[in-house]
């Protein structure tokens, strides 16, 4: 009775699937128009997602840093796996060669799907559109912004 026991206890450790509740991922695609940004996903429940991220940015004779907000609803009711949308806010601190800087926020929301490959290889395709405003350094400065990527990460 003991090795029955024993070896049904083993067969249920080694086929229980621990789901991953944390990924850390960056986007390598930015890298090519100057954006460099990584960001931290962790589940918030079963099937919902917090994204923290921060992003470096350096295009033409423009440079800043930002930090952004991402909550995610995952339809296939398992958290960080399968098609996902949600709202998402951004603020950035931008500076060119002449010296002038200023804070842009923006709101909006993506999309995407994301895979989890083996145990911690993890791809997230996403595109988004969101609406950026600029403070009143760029007074008038209203426009939307669509955003497309691909980020690798390691899931845990």
């Amino acid at each position: 009775m003991k090795k029955i026991l024993v070896l049904g206890m083993l067969f249920f450790a080694f086929t229980t699937v621990k789901a991953q509740s944390n990924i850390i991922k960056a986007n390598p695609l930015g890298l090519a128009f100057g954006i460099a940004n990584a960001g931290f996903e962790y589940a918030t429940t079963d099937s919902q997602s917090l994204t923290i991220s921060g992003i470096y940015f350096n295009v033409l004779d423009i440079k800043g840093i930002g930090a952004g907000l991402e909550y995610r609803f995952y339809f296939s009711g398992e958290a960080l796996r399968g098609w996902h949308a949600g709202p998402s806010v951004g603020y950035f601190s931008l500076e060119d060669d002449f010296n002038t800087s200023a804070s842009v926020f923006s709101v909006g929301g993506e999309a995407g799907y994301q895979w989890i490959f083996g145990e911690h290889f993890a791809v997230d395709v996403f595109t988004g559109l969101g609406y950026v405003t600029g403070g009143d350094e760029l007074s008038g400065f209203n426009t939307t912004a669509v955003s497309l990527g691909v980020s690798l990460g390691y899931a845990w």
